[in-house]
């Protein structure tokens, strides 16, 4: 069967643009939330945080010394790749380490002392100093004695809490084979002082150290002989042991019932740095690649011990036909190894009757059984409290809180130099975060896809507040502006009272929820590279729809901004999402609210705040839901024991391309069409260009358009989780369903919602001179030639049709089955085959 689309014209760039009608307010300029600056050289780290400097909601005082520079570009203008970000400048003179096994390398041989630097690249005290330490450490003397090692202590949290780090910028000294040696504040104020410091050091190779209250290194002593070290080394490690043996304590009891049936890879991060971690996870056998065996995780399920039967009223003998079929042509991607049909009757279908199909994987995904079984586990044996505190239960639950951090970002293969996970109420509430925190000005733009989401769309009021404008682009726009480059696409702000550069943003789904259309990632570099020294675009992309089925690998798609929500990838917990944002864009944010876990210090009577530095901790308002946060390990985890994104990938896309194929050919007795299914399903590189999701109307024999609520209703009777509506995407269903922006807006105060009565909207259409009438099957074909004013309808002859505002959606996941897309396929033509009522 044709899928029956729309193309809407965009008069090639003649795109219409909106502004705001009133110029940004003066007081807005001198209120822009103020970031960290050079007040304070230090970011101080507690716990779990990273303290920041001194700021208040004033204008910033003059600066001594270079101004932070976080927010320069990763490359220099739209043409070169040069890298600009501070921490990878001079890299000539360091040797960088990003694992344990490579810091204890450097760290224990060679003959030279060893000078570890110790920063993140949110500091910006680190930033300031570096220039300096730089020019410092080039000293060719230096070099003869000092070894200089960098540490990103995002990369390496557990080293850096073991290695004692409480402050950054700070520089360690180690001596191979005798450990640290000294530890050397480095804020910009004190960088003077490091050459002589390390002269004294190298001068006194046989001596310990001290750091003064001057910032001055001081010899303590002769170190004790390396067999000494080594003694004292053993001792401590029998200790440790000691103390951990039989659960003598809190924490260690705490850690351990932590992992328990938490699985492994990346789930056991802990469990991997630190030799305290145990429990039954930790012992259990595990498969080539590293995750434990399913068979061992969920009981003895095993691939063709499950009976299949055919769904209520649907013929046995064509369903085992069919199965057979699909099982011969796609057992290698179907059901993870072809155990999905054992799991699911415990995992998830014990949770329903056994006439009813989960379709509605978009709305939300479904958790299962182990997945939850674990959650409250850890949750019934480990005491967990607000993780602003040090007392035992707060720092283990903010440890617990930082590895699902880590888990987030090595799912998404981002660099934690280069990426920070700031934890959400959801996905709306990251694009939320990044709409108010924006740095808009009079000369930004807010340029999005047309077939966003709702929560995408309500972005472009910041953008109005602050004096910008927007503009809604169909995907030809895209791909002219920033893939074949046509200039015409630019946007060239006015000149502004604001310094350059101004900032604009182009939003983009990498999924559309509506009809699955995946949309290209190069999209982000592409438009990253229409930047200019004097206007910058930054990209964000929603991908709250896309990650619960596809691979997201941040390494190669450098975006600037993404958003997702957890229930939406795999069920549980509910209420949390994430904003996945660039390390080096943080400066530029303007928050304006602050609170809770967000500042340092703060006054009641003056108008003083400090807020944290570490972006994360200056994002999320409040105490974050640490539970939430948690639990979120075992959805990630269960991913990883069914094989990976790429498996459940594999797996919807089969069961897919099968619900598409099926529904596409169902046909009434007069050969029409049953359905008109909206997406790109029917390309030849649909599994590039298409999600799991079939979007659809369903057909009368004479083409008219069955009532979407009747289907709802009908559906919902007969055991189907369907979803109906425009589903939060206007863009996306207007377009596919040929309805007019003006003749939407008709409806203002008439309409509430997809789950209101109103379903059908009166328009005027086209009609061929042969016809007598046109029915609402005609609308989808029409509509693609329609650019008639209906001001005057004399122009054309012209009918009254109702146009559909909304289809019916079937979304598939990482539990769907083969039983769940034959059910529908079976259950369709059987309900609505010749049907005209």
């Amino acid at each position: 069967m044709r899928v029956l689309r729309t193309t809407v014209s965009s008069r090639h760039f003649g795109l219409p643009t909106v502004a705001a009608t009133t110029p940004r307010p003066a007081s807005l300029v001198a209120q822009a939330t103020p970031i960290c600056t050079s007040r304070g050289d230090t970011c101080s780290i507690g716990a779990h945080s990273f303290a920041g400097q001194s700021i208040a909601a004033s204008p910033a005082t003059p600066q001594r010394g270079p101004a932070p520079s976080a927010a320069t570009p990763e490359v220099s203008g739209s043409t070169t790749t040069t890298d600009r970000r501070w921490w990878n400048q001079d890299k000539d003179l360091w040797v960088e380490v990003h694992t344990e096994e490579d810091f204890r390398r450097e760290v224990d041989t060679g003959d030279r002392f060893v000078a570890v630097d110790f920063f993140a690249t949110w500091c910006h005290g680190c930033e300031k100093s570096y220039p300096e330490i730089c020019r410092v450490i080039r000293d060719p003397e230096l070099r003869k004695n000092f070894k200089f090692v960098k540490a990103c202590v995002d990369e390496l949290k557990t080293l850096a809490k073991n290695e004692g780090v409480t402050a950054l910028p700070r520089m360690h000294v180690y001596k191979p084979g005798y450990g640290m040696l000294v530890s050397i504040d480095v804020p910009f104020s004190k960088v003077r002082f490091l050459k002589s410091n390390l002269n004294v050091i190298a001068k006194n190779p046989g001596l310990g150290f001290a750091l003064d209250p001057n910032g001055f290194v001081a010899p303590t002593g002769p170190l004790p002989s390396r067999d000494a070290v080594a003694a004292q080394a053993a001792a401590k490690a029998r200790e440790v042991e000691k103390l951990q043996a039989g659960h003598s304590g809190l924490f260690d009891h705490l850690l351990k019932a932590a992992n328990i049936g938490s699985g492994s890879g990346s789930g056991n991060a802990a469990a991997a740095s630190n030799p305290r971690v145990g429990g039954a996870a930790t012992a259990m056998t595990t498969n080539g690649n590293g995750s434990p065996p399913l068979s061992t995780l969920m009981g003895s399920a095993a691939p063709g011990a499950a009976t299949c039967n055919a769904p209520p009223g649907a013929n046995a003998a064509a369903y085992e036909a069919a199965r057979r079929q699909f099982l011969e042509a796609h057992s290698a991607e179907y059901g993870y190894g072809g155990i999905i049909d054992s799991l699911y009757p415990k995992e998830v279908g014990c949770r329903m009757a056994p006439n009813e199909h989960y379709l509605d994987y978009t709305g939300s995904s479904v958790y299962c059984q182990t997945q939850l079984e674990n959650v409250f586990s850890e949750l019934r044996q480990c005491m967990f409290g607000n993780p602003h505190s040090a007392n035992p239960s707060s720092s283990f639950t903010g440890d617990r809180v930082e590895e699902v951090r880590d888990m987030v970002l090595k799912y998404f293969n981002a660099s934690p130099e280069d990426y920070q996970v700031v934890f959400t109420k959801s996905a709306t509430d990251a694009l939320k975060l990044v709409g108010e925190t924006f740095p808009w000005s009079e000369g930004s733009m807010f340029r999005y896809l047309r077939e966003n989401h709702n929560s995408v769309l309500g972005v472009r009021e910041y953008a109005l507040k602050a004096g910008g404008t927007f503009q809604a682009v169909n995907e030809s726009f895209v791909d002219r502006w920033a893939m074949r480059g046509d200039s015409a696409g630019d946007h060239s702000p006015p000149n502004t009272r604001f310094p350059a550069p101004t900032y604009s943003l182009f939003a983009f789904p990498a999924e559309d929820n509506f009809a699955g259309v995946k949309y290209p990632l190069s999209w982000v570099k592409g438009v990253q590279s229409r930047s200019t020294d004097s206007h910058r675009w930054l990209v964000m992309v929603d991908a709250a729809a896309y990650v619960p089925t596809q691979p997201l690998d941040l390494s190669q798609v450098p975006v600037d901004f993404v958003d997702m929500s957890f229930y939406k990838m795999f069920g549980y917990p509910t209420g949390l999402g994430a904003l996945i944002m660039k390390t080096s864009l943080v400066p530029l944010l303007r928050k304006v609210f602050w609170g809770g876990g967000t500042v340092a210090l703060a006054t009641s009577e003056d108008n003083f705040h400090v807020l944290k530095c570490r972006p994360s901790d200056r994002l999320e308002d409040g105490t974050v839901a640490f539970l939430d946060v948690i639990a979120v390990k075992h959805g990630l985890n269960m991913i990883h024991k069914l094989g990976g994104i790429r498996r459940v990938q594999e797996h919807v896309a089969c069961l897919t391309e099968w619900l598409y194929t099926h529904l596409a050919a169902l046909r009434h007795s007069n050969g029409a069409p049953m359905l008109a299914i909206f997406g790109k399903h029917n390309m030849p590189n649909h599994r590039q260009v298409q999600g799991g999701i079939v979007n659809f109307e369903l057909l009368k024999p004479d083409g008219s358009i069955f009532s979407y609520k009747t289907v709802e209703k009908e559906a919902a009777g007969a055991g189907f989780h369907l979803r109906t509506g425009a589903e939060c995407n206007p863009g996306a269903c207007y377009n596919y369903l040929g309805v007019q922006e003006s003749e939407v807006e008709s409806l203002a105060g008439k309409k509430e919602g997809c789950e209101d009565d109103v379903e059908f909207i009166k328009v005027q259409r086209p009609v061929d001179r042969g016809q007598d009438s046109i029915s609402s099957a005609d609308i989808l074909r029409s509509i693609a030639n329609s650019n008639i004013s209906l001001a005057h309808p004399a122009a054309v002859a012209l009918k009254w049709v109702e146009a559909p505002l909304g289809s019916v959606r079937a979304s598939l996941g990482w539990w769907s089955t083969f039983d769940d897309v034959y059910a529908l396929v079976d259950w369709v033509e059987r309900t609505y085959k010749d049907r005209v009522e």
